[in-house]
């Protein structure tokens, strides 16, 4: 330990031109290509951060406006439910009306026709009575004109002067 360092001043004047002139030529030729990259890439992180964020904003606004599309859709889907249960009750109501007037219609029709077989029968049984009644009648006068009877006939024919 003996030795001792020397400074030399004019070893500390070139030590400190050449750091001075380093720093002038690093200033002047790397210093702005590493500024301007630097800036380049925070401007590429800024704007890809922006992106991010605006992509965010847009999938938070397609999620809302498509759970509110959901909600809608499920809304119609609940009023076309309703409006076709309410169509089918209505037919259904329709079709019982319907077939309940059809049926009056048709037990209508069935009692006219009962009716009309009815008075049918009834003057068929009549017309047959009256033949019958004829009938009888005839066979009552024929056994009751003997020959007397056909004689006061015959007589009377012949007063009112009918040619035999």
């Amino acid at each position: 330990m003996g030795q001792s360092v020397s400074l030399s001043w004019q070893m500390v004047v070139i030590e400190l031109i050449s750091v001075i002139l380093l720093f002038v030529f690093l200033r002047r030729f790397a210093f702005p290509s590493i500024i301007k990259a630097m800036q380049d890439r925070a401007r590429r992180i800024q704007s890809d951060l922006d992106t991010a964020e605006a992509t965010r904003r847009e999938a938070e606004e397609l999620k809302a406006h498509l759970e509110q599309e959901v909600k809608e859709i499920k809304l119609r889907a609940e009023e076309t439910l309703t409006r076709a249960i309410k169509e089918a009750q209505a037919e259904k109501r329709s079709i019982l009306d319907e077939s309940h007037r059809e049926s009056k219609r048709i037990m209508a029709e069935a009692e006219a026709e009962i009716a009309r077989q009815r008075q049918a029968m009834v003057q068929e049984v009549r017309q047959q009575v009256v033949d019958l009644s004829l009938e009888v009648a005839e066979r009552v006068i024929r056994e009751r004109i003997d020959q007397t009877d056909r004689k006061l006939v015959n007589d009377f024919v012949d007063r009112l002067g009918v040619p035999q």
